[in-house]
């Protein structure tokens, strides 16, 4: 993304240390107005934990890292399980890019 190498396995490992992510997708786009790429994580919370904070933790983790900046959206719990259910393999990592 944007001359940087991402490893799946290491951004993987990362989200999981959070003791507040349950599950994470991330998508690679392309922001239509600018062609820049866009890192949008689509992440659901554990508990009663603060989704603001949660976020704001996890975009500072991805930040320090692999030096990219993200977008966070919080999901209801279950969301994603059931898209990946629908797959063989879970699809953690799309990439939308045009």
């Amino acid at each position: 993304m944007r001359g940087v190498n991402v490893n799946h396995a290491e951004f993987e490992d990362m989200m999981f240390r959070n003791a507040h992510v349950l599950d994470f997708q991330a998508i690679l786009e392309t922001e239509p107005k600018t062609d820049l790429e866009n890192l949008r994580l689509l992440i659901e919370i554990k508990g009663a934990s603060d989704p603001q904070a949660v976020c704001a933790a996890v975009a500072a983790t991805v930040k320090k890292t692999f030096e990219i900046s993200s977008v966070l959206q919080v999901l209801e719990r279950g969301s994603l399980a059931a898209e990946f259910e629908r797959s063989l393999k879970a699809p953690r990592f799309v990439d939308r890019r045009r």
